[in-house]
């Protein structure tokens, strides 16, 4: 498969697996919770002033606290095209003015051309159907001097989980992350300056398989390409599955997953 043309995603049921999860998303979102943390420590070694944030994929607003209080002065924006992830935003944070809560998709960002000087998003672009043209929509917002910084998840994300479904059943069944390097050259052909990318990875443990798959579940981290598989999970195939990823990632009474996080930044 060509990582530069992945599959395209069905939209709407990206939307309404995170419109689900939302009332328990921030129970389970342990690792995006950490990621964000680290993308925000990145934020202290680069000087910049902001007027106009936008918070691309804002989740259930996690990021509008911590960037309140680093850039008092800035207007920050929280978008995302999940409904009741907004809500619980607008709830959380008091954000009643409508202007500071946008509901879109981020390859259509309903903005006008050069006024965003900090987007900040992360993990949320692996929610995207084509990330070089959405580069391209960052590019366009993005004013002279501004800044994009993100994560995302990279190629290795859930390999355990892929491998597992692979013995199992040979349709698509856990979404399809990009490479680092393709990404930074997708930043380069879209006309964004000096971009900087690289990679951890972080390991989560499990006490049961059935852990595991909810907490997949409740973080709304389901595979949504149109070719997907959309049969019934049977307790055969269950099974199957669970004792093929007990023979690649299980280790003293844990099931472990991996998550491969991609950090970039560049300047507009």
């Amino acid at each position: 498969m060509n990582l530069l043309n992945p599959p395209r995603l069905d939209k709407s049921a990206v939307k309404k697996s995170f419109n689900r999860c939302a009332g328990q998303y921030d129970d389970s979102a342990v690792l995006q919770e950490e990621v964000l943390s680290r993308l925000l420590e990145r934020l202290e070694y680069i000087k910049c002033q902001p007027e106009l944030i936008i918070d691309l994929g804002c989740g259930t607003g996690s990021a509008i606290k911590p960037l309140r209080k680093r850039y008092k002065k800035s207007q920050i924006v929280a978008l995302d095209m999940a409904d009741a992830m907004l809500a619980l935003t607008k709830k959380k944070f008091g954000l009643f003015d409508k202007k500071w809560l946008v509901n879109a998709d981020m390859e259509h960002l309903p903005l006008k051309d050069d006024c965003v000087d900090l987007l900040f998003s992360s993990l949320a672009l692996q929610w995207s159907n084509d990330l070089a043209e959405g580069f391209k929509e960052f590019k366009r917002v993005g004013r002279q001097g501004g800044l994009l910084m993100f994560t995302t998840f990279g190629v290795n994300t859930l390999y355990e989980l892929r491998e597992s479904w692979a013995q199992v059943d040979p349709s698509p069944r856990v979404h399809q992350f990009m490479d680092m390097h393709d990404i930074g050259d997708m930043m380069l052909a879209a006309g964004l300056s000096q971009p900087v990318m690289d990679m951890e990875e972080i390991t989560m443990e499990y006490r049961s398989f059935k852990d595991l798959l909810s907490d997949l579940k409740s973080i709304g981290a389901t595979n949504a390409e149109k070719g997907r598989h959309r049969g019934l999970m049977t307790a055969a195939k269950l099974k199957r599955l669970q004792q093929a990823y007990e023979e690649i990632a299980f280790k003293d009474n844990r099931y472990s997953a991996t998550y491969e996080i991609v950090y970039g930044h560049a300047w507009f």
